[in-house]
């Protein structure tokens, strides 16, 4: 079985080589164990993206021995921002891509961390496009200015290893930022489709009705569409926000990533949380392209082949994370809230047609295409 975990992470690295183109300093040292993720074939389409002008270069690595350190790597330090505090369980995933950096590179590229502290979630899509920042893990939903259709991919119901290994959204998105100047690298905070993001409560509920009238803090006003299929009101505010508007009753609830409770502290004005996730992976790892121009071969295998492995194992242990967090939750007295099978399906696809009902609204030319695209016709909690 080793053997053949070894063999699928490795078929994906040598297939995304196909796909991919052209604040204080802390290090770690540490890295997350190796994990896979089962994956299935993404839909055929008719439609194909435009080949792109520049490819990342070809790894060293080889079936029989995995990811490999790169060697007589030119040193360099590359600076990135994150929308996530560096604090686990959001700070894991770019902490592990900061890791193997180093580990593939022999400790010769270190990267230094910035979270939203030095520089605000939405203002780090322009950072990156401007130089200011090298690298940065940034949420889609602020991507979208640049590239029409970039919070779609929280729609996506296949893993980020699936829409690497040859989905046409991930031509799109890598083709529509090197126009921006920007290259974008793969999916940051991966995850198992559709098991990013829950709605936390301020009191326990019995089932769907009871969502009727409350209001549910989003930040940029994300979910909105299917926050108001619910019957509920979005009320859009930022995450730092969520804490005094929780504590003071402004809002009733909130819309975030499974791991934001602890990520900012918001625990102690919960009471509940509605396990039934929704959203893939928002967010975004994307680099200055004229940075990534300027970085020898060597320099760039070591940048994709993180990329990609980290891809890999953080989506196992995202969903790890995810068990984790609910156990502490019970442990500090919030409730777990289940549906019932019934509403659990009517639940998510309100979500799934709610959001891309909103998408294709947005975007009419690239809508359709991205839905097609993203949406698995077997996923098996819309049947």
């Amino acid at each position: 079985m080793r053997k053949l975990a070894a063999l699928a992470i490795c078929c994906i690295l040598a297939l995304s080589v196909l796909v991919v183109s052209c604040g204080e300093e802390e290090t770690t040292t540490t890295s997350a164990a190796p994990a896979t993720t089962a994956t299935t074939q993404a839909p055929e389409t008719t439609t194909t993206a435009a080949p792109t002008e520049t490819t990342a270069p070809s790894t060293e690595t080889t079936a029989a021995s995995g990811p490999q350190v790169i060697p007589d790597v030119e040193p360099i330090e590359l600076s990135m921002a994150c929308f996530l505090p560096d604090i686990p369980p959001g700070a894991d995933w770019h902490r592990d891509f900061i890791t193997k950096v180093q580990e593939y590179s022999a400790g010769k590229i270190t990267i230094k961390f910035n979270g939203p502290e030095a520089i605000p979630a939405p203002d780090q899509p322009a950072a990156v496009q401007r130089g200011t920042m090298d690298l940065a893990s940034v949420m889609a939903a602020y991507c979208d200015t640049m590239v029409p259709g970039c919070s779609t991919i929280g729609r996506a119901e296949y893993s980020p290893p699936e829409l690497r290994n040859g989905n046409p959204a991930f031509k799109y998105y890598e083709e529509e930022f090197a126009k921006n100047g920007i290259k974008y690298l793969g999916a940051s905070v991966s995850s198992r489709p559709q098991e990013q993001t829950v709605i936390y409560l301020g009191k326990v509920i019995d089932g769907l009705n009871d969502l009727k009238g409350l209001k549910i803090a989003a930040t940029g006003g994300s979910n909105r569409s299917f926050i108001e299929s619910l019957g509920a009101v979005c009320v859009p505010i930022d995450f730092t926000e969520y804490f005094t508007a929780m504590e003071r009753g402004t809002v009733d609830g909130y819309n975030i990533g499974i791991p934001g409770i602890q990520d900012f502290g918001l625990t102690p004005v919960t009471k509940a949380m509605l396990d039934e996730p929704f959203s893939s992976c928002g967010g975004m790892m994307i680099m200055n392209l004229k940075k990534w121009e300027s970085l020898t071969e060597k320099q760039k295998q070591v940048i994709t082949q993180a990329m990609v492995q980290t891809e890999i194992d953080m989506a196992e242990h995202f969903h790890q994370a995810v068990e984790k967090v609910k156990k502490d939750l019970e442990a500090a007295g919030v409730k777990i809230i289940h549906l019932s099978p019934e509403e659990s399906k009517q639940f998510y696809l309100k979500y799934r047609e709610s959001m891309w009902a909103e998408d294709i609204a947005r975007w009419p030319d690239i809508g359709p295409k991205l839905k097609e695209w993203l949406v698995n016709p077997d996923f098996e909690r819309a049947k």
